[in-house]
């Protein structure tokens, strides 16, 4: 719907005198009065048809450097406004309102006595939540050479713009030895060489017989052949979007604002450190990412943009899916809340080559014993359970995990 031109004061203040001159001249029987009246009424008029109908017209560019950022990070906006009908009375102010999220609304004066003038305007935004925005706010205010009206006009222009949660730097989470064989990823232990590529040092319980006495004579350190199967680090990131466990307060989820920008740091340091990682919720959505490919970081963090808490119960469907999985994973489940039932669900996905961490939101008071039964359980099945709040460092909470230690 079209924004109609408001009324000045001075126009106001014209009206009131007209319908003054006009009841005076009633009032004293003087037709003579009555002819400046009308054009102190009519004057406006003409000037509304000539504001709505000779309006100035420009094409508006804009775009936002970088398109997308993390929470909390500053980005550039720049809009060329370019002349198509200029303004007869000469001024334009443009207005660019990126929402109460992004910041506050911007203004310009835009040259507009020619067409072709091009006026090039920038300002900053900064998205301090996480989700997708549309900039459509666009806006000229123009009037007439009598000063009589206002008119804003919303410019038809929109341009996306994408916040993704806060990350933190984390420690490394190399891969390490991992079960009972002490077995690596080969390129993290091999020694250079045709002959060498399938031996690592001796470690306990490693039988004699896979002792390979050339690399051991050249290294001085006694060396076994590796096992024929390279093993391919990669990660399971558990996120609990159960609505349930994520209080609202003042409209947000803060617990589950946090675990999703923990879920977004781990997930950056896994890829980063060559682990394939994939992100899976309470509804058993899942997101796989392998280190190796293009944009990987990127494309970790684009579903973390749109992700909600939901109506799930439980974690059934999410536990399930990653019991189906391959047993040589790290699992990191990042948790609302913990109790007898969320823990059953977390120790069905164990297998015995698995390294475990969960980190927990802190139950109150009263949820405190059903947290404690449920850590229990987790720790009988070799979890690693920390607990942590909305103010909580996540950078000191990963780092004592041991992960890759």
């Amino acid at each position: 719907m079209r924004s109609l031109p408001t009324p000045t004061p001075r126009t106001l203040a014209f009206w009131v005198g007209a319908a003054l001159l006009i009841t005076l001249g009633v009032a004293l029987g003087n037709q003579d009065v009555v002819w400046p009246a009308l054009f102190l009424a009519i004057l406006p008029v003409i000037s509304l048809v000539a504001v709505v109908t000779l309006r100035p017209r420009f094409t508006v560019q804009r775009t936002i450097d970088p398109p997308v950022v993390g929470a909390g990070e500053p980005a550039t906006v720049r809009a060329l406004a370019t002349v198509i009908r200029p303004s007869p009375a000469g001024m334009v102010v443009a207005e660019d309102d990126p929402g109460a999220r992004l910041g506050v609304a911007h203004h310009a004066r835009l040259a507009a006595a020619h067409a072709g003038q091009v006026t090039e305007t920038t300002y900053a935004i900064r998205g301090r939540h996480r989700g997708r925005y549309t900039l459509d706010g666009f806006r000229i205010r123009f009037g007439d050479l009598l000063g009589f009206w206002v008119h804003t006009v919303r410019l038809p222009h929109t341009t996306s713009f994408a916040v993704t949660p806060a990350v933190v730097p984390l420690p490394p989470a190399a891969a390490r030895a991992y079960g009972a064989t002490g077995e690596t990823p080969i390129p993290q232990t091999a020694i250079s060489g045709p002959d060498d590529v399938m031996v690592r040092e001796y470690q306990a319980r490693d039988d004699v017989r896979r002792i390979h006495w050339p690399s051991t004579a050249r290294s001085g350190t006694l060396m076994v052949r590796r096992e024929e199967a390279a093993w391919d680090p990669s990660a399971w990131v558990l996120l609990d979007s159960r609505a349930a466990t994520h209080p609202q307060a003042r409209g947000d989820r803060p617990t589950f604002e946090w675990l999703v920008s923990a879920a977004a740091s781990i997930g950056l340091r896994l890829l980063a450190d060559g682990y394939t990682t994939t992100l899976i919720d309470a509804d058993g959505t899942r997101h796989e990412v392998s280190a190796d490919r293009s944009g990987a970081a990127a494309v970790w963090l684009d579903p973390l943009v749109d992700v909600e808490a939901g109506a799930a119960t439980d974690l059934h469907l999410a536990t399930t899916l990653m019991a189906q999985a391959s047993s040589e994973h790290l699992l990191v489940a990042l948790l609302g809340s913990l109790d007898r039932g969320t823990a059953d669900h977390l120790a069905a996905t164990t297998a015995s080559r698995q390294e475990r961490i969960a980190l927990v939101m802190a139950p109150g008071d009263d949820d405190r014993p059903a947290f404690e039964d449920g850590r229990a359980v987790l720790a009988d099945h070799g979890w690693d359970v920390r607990e942590v709040d909305v103010s909580s460092d996540l950078a000191r909470a990963w780092a004592p995990l041991g992960v890759g230690r």
